[in-house]
């Protein structure tokens, strides 16, 4: 689990392995996202961002949950951001959002009995990529 301390929250990330996929949207709550990406910098990234578009207005999803994901495949079209970067079986990123993420996803993680994975170490130009991917969202 990383933990990244942002104006006044925090926000949580865990690396997950997933058997069943179904069963865990159901439970995920408002503040928490599940999403099958390569870096866990992107994750973060993208939250930042949307968190900024909602407090900014300029938000093009309903929910923070669903800008996350729009941010992350650099799409406007909320079916084909989860084809793209939506929860899959196998590793997954879980990230919480909010005053006390880290208790969030410490007590989900355990609750669910899910299994957490080591961070991979992610190149430095493919973060760059990802990056400029998941702002294109604020222009399109």
């Amino acid at each position: 689990m990383k933990v990244i301390k942002w104006r006044g929250q925090e926000i949580a990330i865990s690396r997950i392995i997933l058997k069943d996929v179904s069963s865990i949207f159901e439970e995920l709550p408002e503040n928490m996202q599940i999403t099958s990406v390569e870096c866990w910098e992107h994750v973060v990234f993208a939250t930042i961002l949307a968190l900024k578009s909602f407090e900014r207005g300029t938000n093009k999803a309903k929910t923070v949950k669903g800008e996350i994901l729009l941010r992350l495949a650099g799409t406007l079209q909320i079916g084909e951001a989860i084809k793209k970067v939506g929860a899959k079986r196998g590793e997954n990123f879980l990230i919480v959002f909010g005053k006390n993420a880290r208790e969030t996803l410490k007590e989900f993680l355990e609750k669910k009995a899910l299994e957490e994975a080591p961070f991979p170490e992610c190149d430095r130009e493919e973060v760059k990529g990802f990056f400029e991917k998941t702002a294109i969202v604020e222009v399109l």
